[in-house]
């Protein structure tokens, strides 16, 4: 569960079980031109979006979620590039990804969906998760969290990760957004942009960070390295972050902090899913029940916690927040109710637009229009 909710350098990737071709061999150039006609829509003034699996995008529900969206008023989708377990959905063009899509992938017509999008005038954003990525982890050892015995490290739900300190880690998220955009998406979206958070985190064996810098500082040149390119290419960008960044500058021991990503983002989408704040945050017995204020809270702490270390108003420091909110039963039953509420505080906080997240894909009908 996602909980708590510059330089362009292209590295060689190290001892890989399969030859593969190396990022400093390839440039996009081929795909830049096959792709040369494609449109990219441009950002709504307000982003009203839901997450796609990658699963759902290639399959008929994603035709039944083009409709909903259509009579709802939601303009945005998030879909997933990766499985679950790191392999890409899709059929990449870029050589050096190849090795590792899916056999038979989610996302067959990955072009043909990005199309169809376009034309129902939706704006398309791709989730890249980065350091959670069993695929990547399994082709690379030498790149991934290790546990002590020599395996291959797991968390809580038997994911693998690799090490957020590896110059190939980032080369490889920057070769999957700058294709991702190439193919059509109109803006990149990095998830899991942390060190780990559960699990026997203190059995884990780095193979690449060797603490003698701090996790938050691995994390700013990981922001600086992806974050920086993606504006070089002029690919907007966007960062998930787990919704208590907005209320400290502590780096809860992942590495991340709002103040050392906003420098390298269009948008930062924090994970303020009221259910996962502890009961008694803030006062509230039950948090999942005080949606309005969670979220609004939330985001005016961010807002407070940058002032002064940001150059514009904070009018327009609040434009760039862009939450991820809840829609799914946990520690309350969400009703449209509960989600309209959420959608309220967003915009009474200024925000950019928001994101709804259901793992299922699977979402409460509300009213998502002002009214």
């Amino acid at each position: 569960m996602r909980w708590l909710s510059l330089f362009f350098v292209f590295a060689i990737f190290l001892i890989p079980l399969r030859e593969t071709p190396s990022f400093e061999e390839f440039r996009f150039v081929a795909i830049t031109k096959a792709y040369a006609s494609v449109q990219h829509m441009p950002l709504p003034e307000e982003v009203r979006g839901i997450y796609w699996t990658a699963s759902t995008a290639g399959s008929q529900r994603a035709n039944e979620l083009i409709v909903s969206l259509k009579q709802t008023g939601l303009n945005t989708v998030v879909i997933d590039l990766k499985m679950d377990n790191g392999q890409l959905a899709f059929v990449p063009q870029g050589i050096e990804l190849q090795p590792y899509q899916q056999s038979n992938p989610a996302i067959a017509d990955l072009d043909g969906l990005l199309e169809r999008l376009r034309t129902e005038e939706i704006y398309r954003i791709a989730r890249i998760a980065v350091m959670r990525d069993g695929a990547f982890a399994r082709a690379h050892p030498e790149l991934a969290m290790r546990s002590k015995n020599g395996g291959l490290w797991q968390d809580n739900i038997g994911s693998h990760w690799v090490d957020p300190a590896s110059p190939e880690v980032a080369s490889y998220a920057i070769a999957l957004a700058s294709e991702a955009y190439t193919r059509g998406f109109d803006e990149v979206q990095f998830d899991y942009v942390r060190f780990a958070s559960d699990g026997a985190v203190n059995a884990i064996v780095y193979p690449v960070y060797d603490g003698k810098e701090s996790k938050q500082e691995v994390m700013t040149h990981f922001f600086k390295q992806v974050g920086g390119q993606m504006k070089t290419e002029q690919i907007p960008v966007s960062f998930d972050l787990f919704g208590m960044t907005f209320w400290s500058f502590d780096d809860f021991n992942i590495g991340q902090r709002l103040i050392d990503v906003l420098p390298y983002t269009d948008w930062v989408s924090p994970m303020v899913y009221p259910s996962h704040y502890p009961d008694g945050f803030e006062g509230f017995q039950n948090p999942a029940l005080e949606p309005y204020e969670i979220v609004k809270r939330s985001l005016d702490e961010g807002t407070r916690l940058i002032h002064g270390f940001y150059a514009d108003s904070d009018e327009a420091l609040r434009k760039r927040w862009r939450p991820w909110l809840q829609d799914f039963d946990i520690g309350a039953v969400y009703t449209s109710e509960l989600i309209e509420a959420q959608i309220r505080a967003t915009r009474d906080a200024g925000a950019g637009g928001w994101i709804l997240w259901n793992a299922r894909n699977v979402y409460e009908p509300a009213n998502y229009l002002e009214d």
